[in-house]
This record gives C-alpha cells, sequence and structure tokens, in this order.
C-alpha cells in the first residue's frame, strides 16, 4: 500500500519549538538556581511540586508540538484508502470502488458515493503539519484510472508555494525572539552559578 505522509510546515517552526523548549529548560534551571541559593527569600515562598509540574507540562507540550504531525497518515491502493489518526486511535476506510466523485478543496479531499449528497470520507491537508504532495499525487493518479470524476479547486496544493513562504519568516521571527530571550536567561544562570 501506498502511504500519504504528514511532514511539518516550515523547518523554521522546528527551530521555534526545539528553541521554546531550550527556553523552558534554561528558566526551569533559573527557578532551581533561586530555590537550592535561597535568593532574597524567594525559595520558601515557590511552591516546588506546583512548578516542577508545570515545567514538565510545558516541555511536553513542546514535545508533542514538535512531533504530532506523525501521529496521522493515510494508506491506499487501487481498491480502499485508510486514514489512520494515532492520536484518538482512530482508523477511517473508505472503498474506492464505490466512489463517484472527488472534491479536492483547500482544506482537503472529499469523496462522495454515487446517491449521497454528503462526503463519505474526508481527507485532511493539515494535520499539526502539511501533507506530503507526492503522495496527494499518487493519490490522484488512482483516482484518474479508476475514471472518477474529479473537481479541483487550486493549483498549487495547499501548504506549499509562494504564500506559504510567510509562514516560514513568521516563525523565523518568533524563533529569533525566543532565542534572544533563551541567551537571557542562560546568562542570568551561569552568573549566578559563578557568584555562588
Amino acid at each position: 500500500m501506498e502511504k500519504i505522509r504528514y511532514y511539518y510546515s516550515a523547518m523554521s517552526k522546528q527551530v521555534f519549538i526545539l528553541l521554546l523548549g531550550f527556553l523552558i529548560v534554561t528558566r526551569f534551571a533559573l527557578l532551581m538556581q533561586v530555590i537550592i541559593y535561597n535568593l532574597n527569600d524567594y525559595g520558601t515562598k515557590i511552591n516546588l511540586v506546583a512548578t516542577v509540574v508545570l515545567y514538565l507540562v510545558y516541555l511536553c507540550i513542546c514535545i508533542f508540538l514538535f512531533t504530532a504531525y506523525k501521529l496521522f497518515f493515510s494508506e491506499f491502493d487501487e481498491d480502499r484508502m485508510i486514514y489512520h489518526n494515532k492520536l484518538l486511535r482512530k482508523e477511517l476506510r473508505v472503498n474506492l470502488n464505490t466512489i463517484e466523485k472527488a472534491h479536492l478543496t483547500k482544506k482537503g479531499i472529499y469523496l462522495y458515493e454515487a446517491a449521497k449528497k454528503e462526503p463519505v470520507f474526508f481527507l485532511p491537508f493539515f494535520r499539526w503539519g502539511v501533507i506530503s504532495p507526492v503522495g496527494v499525487d499518487k493519490f490522484y493518479k488512482v483516482l484518474k484510472e479508476k475514471n472518477i470524476k474529479i473537481q479541483k479547486d487550486f493549483t498549487t496544493l495547499p501548504g506549499h508555494g509562494k504564500r506559504w513562504k510567510w509562514v516560514s519568516v513568521i516563525y523565523t521571527c518568533m524563533a529569533l525572539y525566543t532565542l534572544a530571550f533563551a541567551t537571557q536567561t542562560l546568562s542570568l544562570v551561569v552568573a549566578i552559578f559563578k557568584s555562588h
């Protein structure tokens, strides 16, 4: 069976999430120094358990955002299509032999059976990342070979193209901003460590 995978929407997004995780770790290190060295008597006023749990939750969110696109994929052959959602542990299946029409929108691919007005299957283009154009192209060829009526609402696959370069630029700016905060926090951690 052929696979349609999702991958991260921009490398700058991944760098931003990594830097965000680094910022969380450095802020946690700073907090631990405040508690261990009892700076300005703040060490006695902080709830250590709640703080550790909160920072662990932040770190888990960063790890999830970094890898979430890997939890979704689709498989198909000439006869069937299966959409896998590992996050919710769901599978959606459709028999391609019963499909009469495919509508490719900017959100995803809708598949319709002959007697139904509502779609029986939906393949989204965005799931914590963007869909692979190679997999979509292979699936498009399978639909054409089966003489399924295809309606297409775009020329360039959504998530790809010039318009989406701005997403990368925005994530780059956010990554630089996060790097500045992380560097400042790290220098403070080093300064406190050297003074004690």
